[in-house]
């Protein structure tokens, strides 16, 4: 016996009906939640990565032009 077309909850992985994402409306807003957390700590590196090369070629520069 074959199981019906279905697929599966991105959250949380349950059978869903197939074209349907979610089990729930919880699991939609939580699927929601984790991806701004995310994009906010995707966000977060990125700007620490940028900060850490500026910083690095300020200290580079004035190591190059000011104690060489």
């Amino acid at each position: 016996m074959a199981l019906p077309e279905h697929g599966h909850c991105e959250s949380c992985g349950d059978p869903v009906a197939f074209n349907e994402h979610f089990c729930s409306d919880a699991c939609s807003k939580e699927y929601e939640s984790d991806i701004k957390e995310a994009r906010s700590l995707d966000r977060r590196f990125y700007v620490l990565m940028g900060t850490g090369v500026i910083v690095a070629a300020v200290v580079a520069s004035f190591i190059r032009f000011f104690v060489l």
